[in-house]
Parts: C-alpha cells; structure tokens; sequence
C-alpha cells in the first residue's frame, strides 16, 4: 500500500469523508483530495501530522514515509516548462487533467487557440510528473511541418524525429509524453501515438491540440474558456506586471468589457495587458482597431502564436477552401444557430455535407457548440471580428 492509499484506507477506515476530515483537522478539502489523488507527492510535515492526530495518533510513522523525497532519477522533466507567471482560475482544471492523465495512457486537451491548453497541459504534467519513475517528456511538435505540406510517410517520419532519442529499450519508459500543439498534425498524430504506445506499453500521452483527432481510446478533454471573473482577474494581475503604473481603480467595468470582448481566453488577456503600456484601453475596446493590435514581442513563440491575427490566420490556413468559406458566411450571423436554422449555407450543400462540415468546423474549435437536445453553434466574438474585416481577403487567398 503506498503512502496515499494508506492514508485513504485510514480515513475510510475512521467513516470520514473528506470534507468531515477536513472539519476536524483543518486541512482544506482541496489538499486532502490532492494527497490522496498523488498530486501532491511530499504534503508538508505539519499537514500530515494534522491529519494523522484525526486519522490515527499511532500511525505516525507514515510522516516520515508520506514526506520523504522523491526517489533520485524520478520526476525527471525533458523540454519546455510551463511559464512562471500564475496560473489563474484553472486550479480545478490542472488536478483534473492530472489525474486524466493517469487514469488514461492518451488524453487529448482540445479548446480554441489562445485558452491555454499547453499551460494547462503542462502545469498537470508537472504536478503528477514525480508518479511516473522516468518523469515527462515534453515535444514541441508545432515546429513539424504541416502535414498537409508532405506526403503522409515524411509527416509520420517528421513527427517520429521530433520523440526521436526520448524513448528507449524494449519496453520504453515509465515516462508521461506531453506532445504540445499538434492541430496541424491530425492525420499523423494518431498514427505516431498508436506505435508509440505498441511499443512502449508503459508510456502515457498527453496531447494538446486545437483539432479533436481520432485518437483510438483517447479520453478528450475540451479546455472551456475563462469565467469572467478570472478572467477579469487575470487581465488586472498581468497589467500590474507588465505596468505597475498605469491607475485602473476605476476601470473596472471598461476592464470587464475588454475581457468579455476577448472571450475570456487567457493569451489575448495577456496580449492585451501587454499593450495597456503604450495604447490606451479606450482604443482597444475599438472594434476597429482592438484586434490587430493584440499581439507578443516573444520571439521564443512559435511564429503563429505571436498575434491574435497570426493564431487566427493558422487555424483558417488549416482549412481547405470550402470550410473557409462556409466559416467567412457563419461570420455574418449576429447569433448562435442550430443545424436546422443553417440556411446560410444550405442552399448551397447537401444536408450530409452541412452535418460534415459544422461537425469539423466544430471540431476544429473554430465553432463552439452547446450540446443540449438541439444542439447549437456558436461563433467567438474574436473569431467573427476577424473573419468579418479579413475573411473575404483570406477565402480569396485559398483559392488556386
């Protein structure tokens, strides 16, 4: 029995839930139920005495056996980690990611660009990385060509080089392979995963993309967009950073505005705190100019990940002609529409080919969709900004 299923076996053993543990040793639910998932491999002495005085008094030696160390050569991280800045409103997020990620030998975190997949992604790899004894592996697949550039056997060659020397042996690692920004990947990424997985049986994959791909036995995960509290949140917590400053005591409903009109989504809170230092807020609650001046000076980002427009640009770029167009022409409707109130677009397709290609579209996260027993699309505010001052630019663009 390891030190967290002990400590489990004992609460139940004792009757207590969790939240009645918590009551009487006054350690917060949260971290109870973060100890007893693995999230937290080394819970500080004063918390697991606590415990233990509820749980046991004679059971304290598993104080020492709960904190000790990690074992030297486990937790071991290769690649990128997550930034250092706080992570905002995601808290339950990244701990039920986490214990996907065990659960499951591939998981899938989708979500539209700019919701923070790969912080989210990595955070969780990092808080469950210590279970694994060779630790994580990161790959930075958003530097593979696209696939839609090579022939099907020189993508999966390219996707292969990039874990190439990250896995050995017959058996291959116990090891948590995170494969980060993978939507232009889709065809490819299940072939690399399913011989990854053949060949290494104790290798679990975390993959982020903004395209759902069929992945065999892969849990999805879609990543939602933020509350907007947090979101409010996260956007007062950056400008302090980035322009400690500028006096926004009084900003507050012009700074919930901005946040609704971003979508809640964390990089174009980022971008746009970024650039409360030289432009003021009143131009980028401009519906003409707000857009193209989100962007980043961070070199080490992946080119499409350096603006607001270049993230959009990617996604439309992943598209052939026709879903191009049929998303330019959703970019007209000012509301969310049903399947059966399609008929923008219907005139000009089959019923089987509108089912396909909102399903895609969808798929893609380009259109959001509320599953209630009519389901609905709906199309982001920044999306439709786009689409609607450089969608007739982009569609003219994709043809031959």
């Amino acid at each position: 029995m390891n030190n967290r299923e002990a400590l489990r076996h004992l609460r139940i053993q004792r009757g207590l839930t969790q939240e009645e543990l918590s009551h009487q040793s006054g350690i917060s639910v949260r971290t109870i139920r973060n100890i007893e998932c693995g999230l937290i491999e080394r819970p500080r002495h004063n918390s697991v005495d606590r415990l233990l005085a509820v749980l046991d008094p004679e059971q304290r030696h598993l104080r020492r056996v709960t904190t000790d160390k990690v074992q030297p050569g486990t937790g071991a991280w290769r690649g990128p980690r997550p930034p250092h800045t706080s992570l905002v409103g995601r808290e339950e997020d990244v701990r039920e990611l986490g214990e996907l990620a065990l659960a499951n030998r591939v998981v899938m975190v989708t979500g539209p660009g700019g919701v923070g997949k790969s912080r989210v992604a990595l955070t969780a790899a990092e808080n469950v990385g210590p279970r694994f004894s060779d630790g994580v592996a990161v790959v930075e697949m958003g530097r593979v060509p696209r696939e839609q550039d090579l022939d099907a056997e020189s993508a999966v060659r390219h996707a292969l080089e990039a874990v190439h020397g990250l896995l050995g042996g017959e058996d291959g690692p116990s090891l948590l392979l995170v494969l980060d920004n993978t939507e232009h990947l889709a065809s490819t990424v299940p072939v690399l995963v399913d011989r990854l997985l053949n060949d290494h049986p104790t290798l679990h994959v975390l993959v982020t993309s903004r395209r759902a791909a069929p992945l065999y036995g892969a849990r999805i995960w879609e990543l939602g967009l933020l509350s907007g509290e947090a979101a409010v949140q996260l956007l007062t917590d950056r400008i302090g950073m980035s322009c400690p400053t500028l006096d926004i005591s009084d900003d507050l409903p012009r700074l919930t505005e901005l946040a609704r009109q971003l979508d809640c989504l964390p990089q174009l809170l980022e971008f746009a705190a970024h650039r409360l230092r030289t432009t003021p807020l009143s131009t980028l609650l401009s519906h003409h100019y707000g857009m193209k001046l989100l962007g980043s000076t961070d070199s080490s980002a992946l080119p499409h990940q350096r603006s607001a427009q270049d993230s959009l640009q990617w996604s439309l770029d992943l598209l052939d002609e026709r879903h191009q167009e049929v998303l330019i022409r959703l970019a007209q409707r000012t509301e969310s529409f049903s399947f059966d109130a399609g008929g923008t677009v219907e005139d000009e397709f089959t019923t089987l080919e509108i089912m396909d290609l909102l399903a895609n579209l969808a798929d893609a996260s380009l259109l959001q969709v509320n599953r209630g027993r009519s389901y609905e699309y709906r199309m982001l505010r920044h999306v439709k900004a786009f689409l609607v001052g450089s969608g007739a630019h982009a569609h003219e663009a994709a043809r031959p």
